[in-house]
């Protein structure tokens, strides 16, 4: 339901401020409408300014700017009236929206009886759960690897997997680390994490590339990439991907703000 109302709400800003721009430009407009006639060659532009007469004054090829603006009048017109009716819907759609939706009724239940029902939509609590409950086998680590944890314990590979796993966590994004996904042409490949936008009920995958500044790591890193992409994994769409190099090291705040720009 907020979903929508904030839809609703973009939705009438945008009509709003269109209309505004509409009644500006149809305060110094000439009078009458345009006719256009086809001719053998080109078109032929007329100009009606009296209602009775059908025909109009001629418009010569010189005064083409008069034709521009009477279509575009017309047309400024159509779309502020057009602004106008979907104004009214929305307003009257809103009068109308009932104030507890059919997803609502569900949450507004007691708890105890909550666990007896079958909602007709996963609450968000059940969606996460059921996501998080998915049972796999991450990569295993090699011997001389060093022992890196997260705040919720968990082994990863780098200082950086650290950072990025404890601000996930700290900010309440559902995350799995190095869940393997089956991809098309290739076969099993680990992801660094798998991540929920929990509000569109989408799954994402983040990429990690710590060594840019290695050639080999770089050139292993595009290979990748265009897997992934081949996948139908696309960086900016269900794939996100942070880098670093030695001399610039990933910065928590650039973390921060793509969990608010893909994760929100």
């Amino acid at each position: 339901m907020e979903r929508i109302q904030g839809l609703l709400e973009t939705r009438e800003n945008y009509l709003l401020q269109l209309k505004k721009e509409k009644e500006k430009a149809l305060k110094n407009v000439p009078e009458g409408f345009l006719r256009i006639c086809a001719g053998k060659r080109k078109p032929q532009y007329y100009w009606r300014t009296d209602p009775k007469d059908y025909n109009g004054i001629y418009i010569p090829e010189k005064d083409i700017k008069l034709a521009r603006k009477l279509a575009q009048k017309d047309y400024d017109r159509k779309v502020l009236n057009s602004v106008e009716k979907e104004l009214d819907a929305i307003s009257k759609y809103r009068a109308s929206y009932p104030t507890v939706s059919v997803e609502q009724v569900y949450e507004n239940l007691h708890k105890e009886r909550q666990k007896l029902i079958t909602p007709i939509v996963e609450t968000d609590e059940q969606y996460i759960h059921r996501w998080e409950s998915v049972a796999y086998q991450g990569k295993g680590f090699d011997e001389m690897m060093p022992e890196l944890y997260t705040a919720k314990g968990e082994r990863v590979r780098s200082k950086s997997e650290v950072i990025i796993a404890d601000i996930l966590n700290q900010e309440g994004i559902p995350y799995r680390y190095e869940c393997p996904l089956q991809l098309k042409g290739w076969g099993k490949v680990y992801p660094d994490f798998s991540v929920l936008n929990v509000r569109e009920r989408k799954e994402l995958y983040w990429e990690h590339l710590g060594m840019m500044d290695d050639p080999d790591y770089a050139e292993s890193a595009i290979q990748k990439l265009a897997l992934y992409q081949q996948n139908s994994l696309f960086p900016g769409r269900n794939l996100i991907l942070t880098y670093e190099t030695m001399k610039l090291p990933i910065h928590p705040k650039s973390v921060r703000l793509i969990i608010e720009e893909y994760l929100r």
